[in-house]
């Protein structure tokens, strides 16, 4: 699961929060993770990052939206770093300026990233989350497209696994 499948599984969970509008109000955390892990794009990602975070067990729908957020998060930053290497290890300027120009798409899903988990802490703000992971998530399709436009497009195998799984999280 990467980046890119976390805005319909986010507008999921706290669709399902909010109890005047569902059925699912009384379901446990564990209940709906096993519900919605299914229908995303990596539901064993999915699974796994629900699954091996201890808050899980007493989460809302926010707290499950800020798991995800931050799993998205962490696996963002990962592609920050595997990006800062490679411009400072890459001498050709067609190679070096795709790197930079995800480098700049990256730091936006952070910035995104960052501010939906902020809105998730709200009581009444956290609807708004949705609109800075789909920011997010179009930041993140970018930096794959500046590659497949590239004259180089190839992605170094180390940035590929990680770009792959922050787009399942997405």
């Amino acid at each position: 699961m990467d980046c890119s499948s976390l805005v319909p599984l986010l507008l999921v969970l706290l669709l399902i929060g909010v109890p005047s509008q569902s059925s699912f109000a009384k379901e446990t955390s564990v209940d709906l993770v096993n519900k919605i892990c299914p229908q995303t794009y990596d539901s064993d990602l999915c699974l796994k990052i629900f699954r091996s975070d201890p808050r899980l067990a007493t989460a809302d729908a926010r707290g499950l939206g800020q798991i995800i957020v931050e799993a998205c998060l962490a696996s963002a930053k990962q592609v920050v770093n595997n990006l800062g290497s490679l411009i400072n290890s890459t001498m050709t300027s067609p190679r070096k300026d795709v790197f930079e120009t995800c480098l700049k798409n990256y730091n936006a899903v952070l910035s995104s990233l960052e501010t939906a988990k902020n809105l998730l802490l709200s009581p009444k703000k956290y609807i708004f989350a949705v609109n800075f992971t789909d920011i997010a998530t179009a930041n993140i399709l970018s930096c794959d497209t500046t590659f497949f436009v590239s004259p180089e497009p190839d992605i170094p195998a180390k940035l590929d696994k990680v770009i792959l799984k922050t787009e399942g999280i997405a």
